[in-house]
């Protein structure tokens, strides 16, 4: 079921999906979820701040965060 809302008259119908629509969903999500590796990596990258790193210069807490978060990076392109 679809949504949708005149944005001149501000009424509101609703009507069933075509099938393209419904097949453009389908892509749309095998799209997503073989994009979240991509997302994950991303994430994971921007933890690793100029603050973060200049802490894991100061402790081996700091290094090993590091290490932990590469490795999990290098998991990630591994699913790639």
């Amino acid at each position: 079921m679809i949504r949708e809302i005149n944005v001149q008259t501000g009424v509101e119908t609703r009507r069933e999906a075509t099938q393209a629509e419904k097949d453009a969903s389908v892509i749309a999500e095998e799209t997503y979820l073989t994009n979240a590796p991509y997302r994950e990596i991303v994430r994971l990258e921007e933890t690793i701040t100029p603050r973060r790193l200049r802490d894991a210069l100061a402790n081996d807490a700091g290094k090993t965060w590091v290490a932990d978060v590469e490795a999990l990076i290098a998991t990630e392109r591994g699913k790639l």
